[in-house]
């Protein structure tokens, strides 16, 4: 009996262990002094500001949102795993995607937040990558907020502010041939087919749509 005790008692030593591990792993870890730098530069920017919504750049708080988001089933299914688990993953997505890309280029993909609240929803913005020749759009919203017209909203906003404000004529976009709902949204905002591709480093052919 006492062995049986001791036993659970051990087990019970471990779990504990194990989620006080796990919990860790899910706080922020050390920023530097540049990347905090950067990021305060960026805090007070507005991209745009629409009847529901204001478009800025991430920020080193947005874990929590760009976490849920990059989980969504939407966003493995047609995106794909990121591999954005725990908080850290998330922090470093934000500080080597996104604001990077803000600070060398002067766009990237922004964060969506309700206007008159802290609520943040999800990303919308503009992207460069390897294999795509123009800047391309990109957008990704919670799925407790599908079906409220936010996705429409913020890229009209992004494309206005794209061809205004960053004086960009052309702009691209990618799906995968089966996401018909992403396709049939990238038609209502103007955009036109274009081409199959395939990115570097993968093999499956995708969509390219291109607005002019």
């Amino acid at each position: 009996m006492n062995r049986k005790k001791k036993m659970n008692q051990t087990l019970k030593n471990r779990l504990k262990k194990a989620n006080a591990k796990l919990h860790t792993s899910n706080k922020p870890k050390y920023i530097s002094k540049e990347v905090r730098a950067q990021q305060e530069a960026l805090n007070d920017l507005v991209i745009a500001q629409t009847e529901r919504l204001t478009l800025r750049p991430l920020r080193l708080t947005d874990t929590a949102m760009v976490l849920s988001l990059f989980n969504e089933p939407d966003v493995i299914n047609f995106v794909g795993d990121r591999g954005i688990k725990t908080s850290d993953d998330a922090l470093h997505y934000i500080q080597s995607g996104p604001l990077a890309m803000q600070i060398k280029l002067g766009f990237s993909l922004y964060c969506c937040q309700l206007k008159g609240s802290d609520e943040t929803i999800g990303l919308a913005g503009l992207i460069k990558r390897e294999g795509v020749e123009e800047v391309e759009v990109g957008f990704s919203i919670l799925s407790k907020y599908y079906r409220q017209g936010y996705a429409k909203e913020s890229m009209n906003a992004v494309i206005d502010y794209a061809k205004s404000t960053l004086n960009l004529n052309v702009l691209q976009a990618i799906t995968a041939p089966e996401n018909n709902a992403s396709i049939k949204f990238l038609e209502t905002l103007g955009f036109s087919f274009k081409s199959k591709i395939i990115l570097p480093s993968t093999v499956k052919e995708i969509n390219l749509f291109e607005l002019r």
